[in-house]
């Protein structure tokens, strides 16, 4: 689907890869292997193909880098780009392997839905090696004058990053604001820390955007845009006073996070299984009790 001049979006509902450049080009999102199948099917198709150029790895966790492996097999030529705290978490092995058993059961979640084949095998791999840095302040340069400003997105994680293209005003945000469990609905994930979650989602508010290119679900344009960004601080505040006021009243941490994942584990947030979701809520029980 063609969003804007230069941003195609490729991938399925649940994984979004966005194909930015006509000539030269960068992929901002790098998903499971599960979507690059989806992906890989929609790129063969196409009647005119940019030189990929760039792979923009917007932050380790694993549904953003595990189809990594997938996406090099189609453009071998293509450098690899992620941040510094990003590269540190994809050198160690035990998390790699981890993250790749979550890929295979991603595989399934998406073959039970009739997204993908059954069938389909994750890549064996121990270590994702980075091309390139990139942090605040630099510009990935797909030829001419088209540049994606690079921005530095904490909050969710210490590795986020955000783009900006400023010719056409598109932001791609990656998880910075949540995860939409519906068009209405967002699950808040301040895994990092409350306060900067807060202050990187307004931080992004205040960019011009006339589309927001969100790696999960929907994609918002328009008038749309600052209603999906209110949600998102709402989400949050609410999430962490609710936490606060069942901490006030003598909840115990289990009890607190049965109701949490009761609350959220529910829409689209059910392509992950129950025990990444728990592991979720308690990282978000955690950050709040931080800042008490």
């Amino acid at each position: 689907m063609q969003l804007s001049e230069n941003v195609m979006l490729l991938g399925n509902r649940h994984f979004n890869y966005f194909l930015v450049g006509k000539k030269e080009a960068a992929i901002i999102e790098c998903g499971v292997s599960g979507g690059v199948y989806s992906f890989q099917r929609q790129w063969e198709k196409l009647p005119q193909k940019p030189e990929v150029k760039y792979l923009v790895a917007m932050h380790s966790h694993f549904d953003h880098v595990c189809g990594i492996p997938a996406l090099q097999k189609i453009f071998p030529d293509a450098v690899l780009l992620a941040s510094s705290p990003a590269e540190a978490v994809l050198k160690k092995t035990k998390i790699i392997g981890n993250f790749f058993a979550q890929d295979v059961k991603m595989l399934d979640l998406l073959a039970g839905e009739g997204i993908i084949p059954r069938g389909l095998q994750s890549p064996d791999v121990t270590e994702i090696a980075l091309n390139k840095l990139i942090a605040e302040g630099d510009e990935i340069k797909l030829g001419g004058d088209l540049k994606i400003k690079v921005l530095d997105a904490p909050g969710h994680s210490p590795c986020s990053l955000a783009c900006y293209l400023p010719a056409e005003q598109v932001m791609f945000i990656s998880d910075a604001c949540g995860f939409q469990i519906s068009d209405e609905d967002i699950f808040p994930v301040f895994f990092q820390a409350y306060d900067i979650y807060l202050e990187t989602i307004k931080r992004l508010m205040s960019y011009p955007s006339k589309l927001l290119a969100i790696p999960h679900e929907r994609i918002w344009t328009g008038g749309e845009i600052e209603a999906f960004y209110r949600r998102a601080l709402l989400s949050a505040e609410q999430a962490f006073n609710k936490i606060r006021d069942l901490l006030d009243q003598g909840w115990e941490d289990e009890k607190i996070e049965k109701e949490l994942f009761a609350r959220y584990y529910q829409g689209n947030l059910k392509i992950y299984t129950p025990e990444n979701i728990r592991q979720c809520v308690q990282i978000l029980l955690r950050r709040v009790k931080e800042k008490l």
